[in-house]
């Protein structure tokens, strides 16, 4: 269920802050290969799950407790969690990084509040047992129990072309911060760090357009 209600600062608004401040943060901090490397397996893993998610979310229909909602009963948030924490990560800032799970929850809180009254409402007692069996948006200790039918009551067709694109946009963001990077330190010379600079560049662009190309057809 979507939160159709406007706060200072929605989702959408919290994500664009991010990247905002994640091309701003480039001015003044950097960023070495291990943090990069962190950053890019953080945000592969928050688009896995946000890929397994949409597959099965029947929304409004079903009380989805199973595959990975039977890990955390929010994934898409917990998904979107990663995802920005690793822009956070690959600007070099790392006081974007202690800052943003407190924007986070700043911003989440209402719209999980709503949809889990809503639910318990929907659902009753057996939500109520799911809400103290299942933690909220980060997994606990138990959650490898899970892991084995992470998949279950997944479909590939509940799974939009504009969910792919956003996707690759996730990704185009990332590589054109790694870009921004490498451009503050570019010489004129042909070396590695140009090679780099074009890679960055190059895959920022093509990701984007991909996602633009993806969304855009019928």
């Amino acid at each position: 269920m979507e939160n159709k209600k406007s706060y200072h600062i929605t989702r959408r608004n919290l994500r664009n802050l991010i990247r905002l401040l994640s091309y701003l943060s480039v001015i003044l901090f950097s960023v070495n290969n291990v943090e990069i490397l962190v950053a890019f397996v953080i945000l592969g893993a928050g688009c896995i799950v946000h890929f397994i998610t949409k597959g099965e979310l029947i929304r409004n229909v079903v009380m989805c407790n199973n595959g990975i909602y039977g890990v955390v009963r929010h994934p898409y948030y917990m998904a979107n969690y990663l995802i920005d924490v690793s822009f956070c990560l690959l600007s070099g800032n790392p006081y974007l990084v202690l800052v943003y799970p407190f924007l986070f929850f700043w911003v989440y809180g209402p719209t999980l509040r709503k949809e889990e009254k809503f639910l318990a409402a929907t659902h009753n007692e057996p939500y109520i047992e799911y809400m103290l069996d299942v933690p909220q948006v980060f997994p606990d200790s138990y959650f490898t129990k899970y892991m084995q039918s992470i998949f279950s009551g997944f479909s590939k067709k509940r799974i939009s072309r504009n969910e792919i694109s956003r996707i690759m946009r996730f990704w185009a963001t990332a590589f054109f911060i790694c870009f921004l990077h490498t451009l503050k330190i570019m010489d004129l010379h042909i070396n590695f760090k140009s090679f780099t600079f074009i890679s960055f560049i190059m895959l920022s662009v093509v990701f984007y357009v991909a996602s633009v190309f993806i969304r855009g057809k019928r």
